[in-house]
């Protein structure tokens, strides 16, 4: 009994010395992780503590519930993927230094919207908006961090625009608020069996956007 005790109050106590923010972080991960693998109907609370090592009182006391855990969850997923993005297309504009080569670099990046990886990424962001539906503060938080990374990108965009690799007058912002909704609409032939021929799906694609930002 006294050995048991013992046990216990040491449990506690390393539970007392971890930082909330640490022990928050470790309970987001861990609830991505079912959420990115079973989605949220997986997310049970008892396994999410069982995993982090922590009683329910402590994620009740930094979360409230099982909805503001899957609240900050969502908000890290999303938050993630934006982010990759941005620092994706930073990465390869460093390397352009023409107008030729950002061409190409946009049709690269077209033509990497059917791989794999993409259709991944397009179904996170799609769950994710999804899980908006009936929740007013997840919705208005999802909008900040799509805001936000909508002008990191349209910063971006500044200087081939004048550089005159894009074409005189075109708002950024309003692009790159446009091109994720199209390319996020391509799950709309990923859902199952298409009948859309998705290569000419991916052609109308390509000369949407280059008539946009070329004319």
């Amino acid at each position: 009994m006294v050995g048991n005790a013992g046990a216990e109050d040491s449990g506690e106590e390393s539970v007392r010395r971890r930082p909330n923010a640490t022990i928050a972080s470790e309970l987001i991960e861990a609830t991505v992780k079912v959420i990115d693998n079973d989605g949220e109907v997986a997310v049970r609370v008892q396994d999410i503590v069982s995993t982090v090592g922590v009683p329910i009182p402590v994620l009740y006391r930094i979360f409230g519930n099982r909805e503001g855990l899957i609240h900050a969850a969502q908000l890290e997923r999303l938050s993630r993927e934006l982010k990759l993005e941005v620092q994706e297309f930073t990465k390869a504009l460093a390397t352009v230094n023409s107008a030729e080569e950002f061409r190409a670099l946009v049709d690269a990046s077209l033509e990497s919207l059917s791989f794999p990886q993409r259709r991944g990424q397009r179904w996170k962001r799609v769950n994710v908006l999804g899980s908006t539906y009936g929740r007013p503060e997840l919705a208005a938080a999802v909008a900040r961090i799509h805001d936000d990374s909508m002008r990191s990108m349209a910063t971006l965009l500044i200087l081939p625009q004048r550089q005159g690799w894009l074409r005189d007058g075109l708002d950024l912002e309003a692009f790159v608020a446009w091109f994720a909704g199209l390319t996020t609409g391509r799950v709309l032939i990923e859902l199952g069996e298409s009948t859309v021929d998705e290569s000419a799906f991916d052609e109308m694609t390509v000369l949407a956007v280059r008539h946009v930002l070329f004319g």
